[in-house]
């Protein structure tokens, strides 16, 4: 057993130590012992855990109290009895990624202490993990109840709803977050996330800049980094718009052709990756266009390459076969807007035809490409086989990238919903290809 003043000792503070005084002195040594800040020091990793763990206890008011009296915060493994012990178990089964579990804990935490901030805090967090957004958003209105709020409170408020659509809101709740931590490097970035969504580039340029400052000085350069590359895309993007043509309507047809120029080699290589990227990057009439110039290009590649195979029977006349696939494709398109839109609605995720246009767009992508070099490629089975699994694999990735980090639906909706979204829209421009030949 751990005696009573380890933990303190390894932060170098006394038991009376204030909250601030403990988060003071752990981010003073973090920077001390970061391991990626000693990279020559094969006990750094060691040390930095063991500040975290004294930090993560000694700033929970309900783990603390236990430590005092018993030296220890692990739960004994005997039957529950108070509010405290299922909180500390459900802490464990949280550590354990036993996250089912630690939601009985919490609630049975509440149940019994009703007045227990901690566990409502505990349980908003294992909840956004569980992607339950209106639970968790339920947990941080209780807390606010509160005479006084935990600080993290707002910060998982604003995450909530940002990613169910509310995005202003989200700021919001990240500015009170930053009001209340003003050296809370988190708040600051996913604040910034928040601004680029509605493209509001210099007050995310300001918070991805803050947030760097504070990674830096607590020694997180992870946090740090990913901020700097946040603020590089952002120059990029300004100085893709400054070396544009002056002429104002120029301006916005090179920037929306240049991001796509770009963009289309970065869908087709790296869609999870690049689809929101480059749909964060433009706006709402921009998203469109760009959507309907994706499809464009897969229809287009989807004709030729259909009428190249003779997917129509060679007896129908050319114009006929190239009409019929481009309709068929066309019925793909629009139905899979259409389907896009209706499962947002039911879904009550916040979004626009833009969105579910340019998702649609890139959808489309990789089989119009696959349709197009298939005359080529067909001569090699071997290398057609490895085209078709990588156009199938691009295809699905795509839309559920698209539905998770556009249209915000969740991990499980997003898994479900891609296969038989593509179900449906081929299965319609199939019937199409099928009525006009």
């Amino acid at each position: 057993m751990a005696t009573a003043d380890d933990y303190y000792a390894r932060l170098q503070v006394s038991p009376n130590a204030t909250q601030a005084e403990i988060k003071a002195a752990f981010r003073r040594l973090a920077r001390r012992y970061h391991p990626d800040l000693n990279p020559n020091d094969p006990g750094a990793l060691e040390k930095f855990r063991a500040l975290h763990e004294a930090y993560q206890v000694l700033t929970d008011q309900v783990q603390r109290q236990r430590y005092d009296h018993t030296g220890t915060t692990e739960y004994d493994g005997t039957r529950p009895q108070t509010a405290h012990d299922f909180y500390l178990r459900g802490i464990q089964q949280t550590l354990a990624r036993r996250y089912k579990g630690a939601l009985v804990d919490f609630d049975r935490a509440i149940e019994l202490q009703p007045d227990l901030a901690e566990a409502y805090l505990r349980r908003a967090q294992v909840r956004y993990i569980l992607e339950d957004d209106g639970g968790v958003l339920a947990d941080c209105q209780q807390l606010l109840q509160f005479p006084q709020a935990l600080s993290q409170t707002y910060y998982y408020l604003g995450l909530a709803r940002y990613r169910l659509g509310y995005t202003e809101s989200a700021i919001a709740a990240f500015s009170e977050a930053i009001a209340q931590e003003p050296d809370d490097p988190q708040a600051y970035f996913q604040r910034g996330v928040a601004h680029v969504d509605i493209q509001e580039w210099d007050e995310a340029a300001r918070d991805f800049q803050t947030a760097s400052v504070h990674y830096h000085a607590q020694g997180d350069l992870e946090g740090y980094h990913s901020s700097c590359d946040r603020i590089h895309a952002l120059q990029k993007q300004r100085r893709f718009k400054l070396s544009s043509p002056p002429h104002k309507a120029n301006v916005r047809r090179w920037s929306l052709l240049g991001r796509l120029n770009r963009g289309l080699f970065g869908l087709l290589g790296n869609p999870a990756g690049e689809l929101p990227a480059l749909y964060s990057h433009l706006n709402q009439l921009q998203a469109l266009r760009a959507g309907c110039l994706l499809a464009t290009l897969a229809l287009g590649s989807f004709t030729l390459g259909g009428y190249v195979l003779q997917i129509a029977p060679a007896e129908i006349p050319t114009n006929i076969a190239l009409g019929s696939l481009w309709l068929s494709g066309c019925a793909t398109f629009l139905s899979l807007i259409l389907m896009l839109t209706i499962s947002r609605l039911l879904l009550r995720r916040r979004g626009s035809w833009a969105s579910d246009t340019f998702i649609a767009g890139a959808t489309l992508l990789p089989i119009g490409v696959l349709v197009l070099v298939t005359p080529v490629a067909i001569v090699l089975p071997w290398l057609w086989l490895l085209l078709l699994t990588m156009a199938v694999h691009h295809t699905f990735i795509t839309l559920y990238s698209g539905c998770h980090t556009i249209q915000h639906y969740s991990k499980v909706a997003a898994t479900w919903l891609t296969p038989s979204i593509l179900f449906v829209c081929l299965s319609v421009g199939y019937i199409v290809l099928q009525f006009f030949i």
